[in-house]
């Protein structure tokens, strides 16, 4: 068989052997750190990424929280303030009806038993029971 004579046998391992070895640091020096660094490199990556996403949900999710609150204290608030407001003109509207002169007091009141006359037959007439 050509493949084992003895003169080209040890030629043709011998490059074998050369050129595998030469092969194989080049892929243990060269190549398989800068893969395994690119593995590292993504799985920090990832990591990194899921750790901000999940970071970034829960400031969102005190904002939204802390809006709501501040929603609903400002409703409350803004309540009290025109229940507050409303009464408050409410007792100043009495000492002004009372520090009008009398005429102006019977006025007022015929006024409205008027517009309450009218508002009773307006209900009277568009009112079907």
């Amino acid at each position: 068989m050509p493949q084992f004579d003895q003169f080209s046998f040890f030629n043709q391992v011998s490059w074998f052997l050369f050129l595998f070895f030469n092969f194989y640091f080049f892929i243990t020096y060269f190549l398989l750190p800068k893969i395994c660094y690119n593995l590292k490199f993504r799985k920090k990556k990832i990591n990194f990424d899921i750790k901000k996403k999940n970071q970034i949900n829960f400031e969102k999710n005190n904002i939204i929280f802390f809006f709501n609150n501040s929603y609903k204290i400002f409703c409350s608030n803004f309540e009290l303030f025109i229940t507050k407001k409303l009464s408050i003109y409410k007792t100043n509207e009495k000492f002004k009806i009372q520090k009008t002169p009398i005429f102006d007091v019977f006025l007022n009141q015929k006024i409205n038993f008027f517009l309450n006359q009218k508002f009773l037959l307006f209900k009277k007439i568009f009112v079907f029971n």
